[in-house]
């Protein structure tokens, strides 16, 4: 794992969520760190996320980002048009897609897994 400092650090992105979504937040950035051990971390707390990769740059390396809100925390993968073929993540934009994780028991599903397996497979095959 490594953390990319320059924008911020985890722990700023962690004290900008809720008291309902900051577990949600950590346990996912667990989630993702144990399912990709060489993970590249950017922080970015301008922005309120954190966002996970094969290497720094956010439009090419990056494949799954975390959001805090009040209420849950946005899973979302910058290129999730491209790798949801069980159409679990919802959103409208161009590539970017995102599931919403309203609690713990939501990160044990095992199409989320296959989600992450399949997305950094796919960054690391285009970078």
């Amino acid at each position: 794992m490594k953390i990319e400092k320059s924008l911020g650090t985890i722990q700023e992105v962690f004290a900008k969520a809720s008291p309902t979504s900051l577990p949600i937040l950590k346990a996912a950035h667990r989630f993702l760190v144990e399912n990709d051990p060489n993970v590249v971390i950017v922080p970015r707390p301008g922005e309120k996320s954190l966002s996970y990769g094969v290497g720094v740059r956010k439009n090419s390396e990056a494949y799954c980002y975390l959001i805090p809100f009040k209420e849950h925390v946005n899973f979302g993968f910058f290129y999730g048009t491209e790798i949801d073929s069980d159409g679990i993540l919802e959103g409208t934009g161009a590539k970017m897609r995102h599931i919403k994780i309203r609690n713990l028991a939501d990160l044990k599903n095992p199409k989320l897994k296959r989600l992450v397996q399949i997305a950094i497979k796919d960054r690391l095959a285009n970078k």
